[in-house]
């Protein structure tokens, strides 16, 4: 009898839907079945409202029982990284592994937390919410690929994703600013059982790469830096994301 495949579950960041994983999730072997949730008022779910983390985590359990057969590899990316956290945290049987992609678990600033941006950051992207949706989640994409190489192309890609699925509403925007802002998972990582493997853009400007420095030294957590990338290296250095992918998935621990 063939194998059963292994199912990995895709989590998108702000702004985003799941159409975003489009072109990555072609470069899978076959072992590997993918599961691309849609957030909150994003994609599939436009209509849907949430207000702060519990209620993500609480629509990526209800997704996970509509998907999966058994524990299964989470990635997730920016904001979409936090409710899986919470959900390996709170749910442990549900997660074998996790892989996080340009995140943080704690988006913003603070006392002994530099490697975040500061909070009105988020502040202005809510504020030039209000007067026009589609300009605001345009500089938000520019300020993605800010300083990477061929950032062009790595925009037309996650434009057409916007054009797949259409806008996120915009509660859902503000609601996710507000979660970016907020959260912090820093104790819920050091408590955290499952393993881990943060991917972290060279160039992000949204998540620095000096995270690293803190990763390592977490018990479970192995980081790595892609070289030349900034905040979508699923998409700039594609090739490499995956080959950091199937190696932790095929990996009988965190130390292989």
């Amino acid at each position: 009898m063939p194998c059963a495949r292994v199912q990995c579950v895709f989590v998108h960041g702000w702004g985003m839907n799941s159409a975003v994983w489009d072109s990555f999730i072609k470069l899978l072997p076959d072992s590997i079945q993918p599961v691309c949730i849609d957030l909150p008022g994003h994609g599939e779910f436009n209509e849907m409202r949430f207000s702060g983390l519990d209620d993500l985590v609480g629509h990526l359990t209800k997704q996970a029982s509509r998907y999966l057969d058994g524990p299964a590899i989470w990635v997730g990316w920016s904001l979409g990284a936090l409710p899986i956290l919470k959900l390996a945290s709170q749910q442990p049987d549900k997660v074998k592994k996790i892989c996080l992609i340009a995140s943080n678990p704690c988006f913003v600033k603070q006392n002994n937390w530099d490697s975040a941006v500061e909070a009105p950051v988020f502040d202005l992207f809510a504020d030039n919410l209000q007067s026009n949706i589609e300009k605001t989640l345009q500089r938000f994409l520019s300020l993605q690929v800010q300083g990477m190489e061929d950032s062009r192309d790595v925009l037309r890609v996650l434009r057409q994703s916007i054009i797949t699925q259409g806008l996120p509403s915009s509660e859902a925007l503000s609601a996710g600013l507000e979660v970016l802002k907020n959260t912090d998972l820093k104790d819920d990582l050091s408590a955290l059982n499952t393993p881990q493997l943060w991917l972290l853009g060279e160039k992000d400007s949204l998540v620095p790469a000096t995270l690293g420095d803190y990763l390592d030294v977490q018990q479970g957590v192995k980081s790595h830096i892609i070289s030349g990338s900034a905040h979508l290296p699923f998409i700039s250095h594609a090739e490499e994301t995956m080959q950091q992918l199937l190696a932790y998935i095929q990996s009988e621990s965190i130390d292989d």
